[in-house]
């Protein structure tokens, strides 16, 4: 087993699981700096081979308990990257070196390597000896390196360490930049770190990097001279920079970018021209749209309107359903802005440069076969405090999503060309579900459930005739008798 003794570096390094099979990375605040540390293998590397190969986690020993049954190792696949190391920052003196990635722990934290490629490497060593690489442990191609070199080479020297640095960048929202047009550094721009009582300055150097040095505990926040019709932020933020703690002797990686503030605001509206309550779309670059890879997504809810923020000036294509699934929660198939069915009639979007487009409706026409049904709920006796869940389960296709109308009555929308199965349950307030009550306090055996259910009905959606449905939930166990 993959022992998971991150190297705790100044980066951010989150923790994973070792039960997790899919991989989630941590976001735990920035901690002081523990540096270059004995037994650190980090350098940086060139990948010279590939190799996958057969992998089979180590024996335990149980050589002392002859009752014990055989343990059954059972392989698995893991790859063996050679690397040429270019310099190293702590670890052994050796010119090559491997490093293992894909173990039957790791889920779907593995890194993959590219042969050929150069890297910053963070280890963790297994129980084996072996060294491996994930995607949460700060690795990362070496043109992403630009600002944490410069750190780790002053850390190998006893030097002084950055205690916030970074790279700023002009860039564009996730799958919007155009394909000719990458992330820009910025050069020469002035930064400051404010907190209520210690103001810092900077600038960027010619690679946009930037670094505050003996900056204090405290809460800080972050502003630049960025260039007009942008905004200061991170490509996973809507709006500006929030404010961000560090500690005494931090050294934390935060870099930025600054995003245009072109904005792109609308409604997807049904065939009654209403605005959907649940819709999703999609912004593409125009010339860059297909159906099998995604845009840039944003959500439709009660309020009835999507919106972008932080979009360049050009021209864009706007898609509803791109999947072009039949969802009855919106029933539509897939249309393109302004309310055309083929991507080759789209009407593009052209927006300039800080423009606020806020009226962007892409209209529908035709939707797939549907009606509403209600469900109404009903308690034998009187209703425990609880938490309900009221659910449509389709055959094919997605499920439907309920509407509470009133308290125990909820609304689905069904398509005519799926069967439905109705239920719904209600998980009990813990004093009701452990606790006994006044109905059972004679009998200590009694222990009411956790959960109640209610029977399930199976409905066509093709039926007209069913336009309410009752579900009915019985007394829990003892507390009837």
């Amino acid at each position: 087993m993959i022992l998971r003794a991150l190297w705790a570096c100044f980066v951010l390094i989150p923790l994973v699981s070792t039960a997790a099979r899919a991989c989630t990375c941590s976001q735990a605040p920035p901690g002081a700096c523990p540096g270059l540390q004995q037994g650190d293998v980090v350098f940086l590397g060139t990948v010279t081979a590939v190799e996958d190969i057969a992998y089979a986690p180590p024996k335990s020993d149980t050589s002392s308990d002859f009752s014990a049954p055989p343990v059954d190792i059972v392989a698995s696949r893991l790859t063996r990257y050679h690397f040429r190391i270019d310099e190293k920052f702590a670890g052994p003196d050796v010119a090559e070196i491997d490093v293992f990635s894909g173990g039957p722990d790791d889920g779907d934290c593995a890194y993959r390597f590219k042969q050929g490629e150069r890297y910053v490497v963070f280890t963790q060593q297994e129980s084996d000896g072996r060294l491996f690489a994930t995607i949460c442990n700060g690795t990362r191609p070496a043109s992403d390196a630009r600002a944490l070199i410069p750190q780790l080479r002053a850390m190998r020297k006893g030097a002084q360490v950055a205690s916030v640095f970074g790279v700023l960048r002009r860039a564009d929202p996730p799958f919007l930049a155009p394909p000719d047009d990458p992330d820009d550094p910025l050069s020469n721009i002035s930064l400051k770190l404010r907190s209520r009582l210690d103001r810092f300055e900077t600038s960027t150097g010619a690679d946009g990097v930037y670094s505050f040095y003996d900056v204090h505990a405290g809460e800080y926040r972050f502003t630049a001279n960025v260039p007009p019709r942008t905004e200061l932020t991170q490509k996973t933020l809507s709006g500006g920079l929030p404010p961000f703690k560090i500690p005494d002797g931090a050294c934390y990686e935060y870099d930025v970018v600054a995003l245009p503030t072109g904005h792109i605001r609308g409604s997807v509206l049904g065939a009654d021209g209403k605005p959907l309550t649940l819709a999703s779309v999609e912004l593409y670059r125009a010339g860059g749209y297909s159906d099998s890879r995604p845009g840039l997504w944003a959500f439709q809810g009660d309020k009835g309107v999507f919106d972008f923020d932080h979009i360049g000036p050009g021209d864009y294509v706007l898609v509803f359903n791109r999947a072009n699934t039949q969802n009855p929660n919106a029933p539509y198939p897939r249309a393109f802005y302004p309310g055309v069915a083929d991507a080759a009639d789209a009407q593009p979007i052209h927006l300039k440069d800080g423009q606020q487009l806020m009226k962007v409706n892409l209209r529908l026409s035709e939707g797939f076969p549907s009606r509403r049904i209600r469900v109404r709920l009903k308690w034998q006796g009187i209703r425990p405090p609880g938490s309900v869940t009221v659910m449509a389960k389709a055959d094919q296709g997605q499920n439907p999503a309920a509407r509470k109308i009133a308290e125990g009555l909820y609304e689905f929308n069904l398509l005519e060309s799926a069967n439905y199965t109705v239920s719904a349950w209600e998980d009990l307030a813990p004093r009701r579900a452990g606790v006994p009550g006044p109905s059972h306090a004679k009998d200590s055996s009694c222990h009411p459930p956790s959960r109640l259910d209610a029977s399930s009905i199976a409905v066509p959606g093709s039926d007209p005739d069913a336009k309410e449905l009752l579900l009915v939930f019985s007394v829990p166990g003892c507390a009837a008798q």
